[in-house]
């Protein structure tokens, strides 16, 4: 009988999962290491049939469990950032500039243009750091700067299958953000 066994008393769903989770982040260790110096832009149709990390998705990780909207094996009819006539960083710019006019939003790249990060300014107050990053990312620094600052902080991933970053979803955890949630 094994570790996992003994403790969930032969709960061999929650076993599964848990070992299935604990390959996940094996694996996404791994291709951290393998993925470092490399950089590609990822695109998806509709019939891209490449395994959906399952628990990734059930698990709500960084993004909170409410949610699940955006997630699935298969795009979604809704507008996202795959479907979307242009590349990731023009969707959001679009996504964001057409939904919060009221306020100045200003944009950059960090790491080497691997990551882009938005500003949301309320006259001299950042009201908002949005920060647009691959999965394969392990960057905190402006999370916990904002953090620390007492600045509100998103992060979007933008290469995940089965992440689609939907309109609806971007425009949600924005005004969430936004209005200090």
């Amino acid at each position: 009988m094994g570790l996992f066994s003994k403790l969930l008393g032969g709960n061999s769903e929650l076993s599964e999962l848990i070992n299935d989770v604990a390959n996940v982040i094996k694996q996404e260790s791994v291709n951290l290491h393998e993925s470092e110096g490399t950089e590609t832009e990822t695109t998806y149709d509709k019939t891209t049939t490449t395994d959906f990390d399952t628990e990734v998705y059930a698990s709500g990780r960084d993004c909170g469990e409410d949610y699940g909207f955006s997630w699935g094996p298969e795009m979604p009819d809704e507008e996202n950032q795959y479907n979307y006539n242009g590349t990731y960083k023009e969707y959001f710019s679009d996504v964001f500039r057409s939904t919060y006019p009221m306020y100045r939003i200003e944009d950059y790249e960090a790491h080497n243009g691997r990551t882009t990060v938005f500003v949301f300014w309320e006259g001299e107050r950042k009201a908002l750091v949005v920060e647009l990053l691959s999965r394969k990312s392990s960057a905190n620094k402006l999370r916990s700067d904002c953090k620390a600052a007492g600045i509100p902080y998103l992060r979007f991933y933008y290469d995940y299958h089965g992440w689609w970053n939907t309109k609806a979803y971007v425009i949600q955890r924005t005004r969430i953000a936004l209005m200090g949630g």
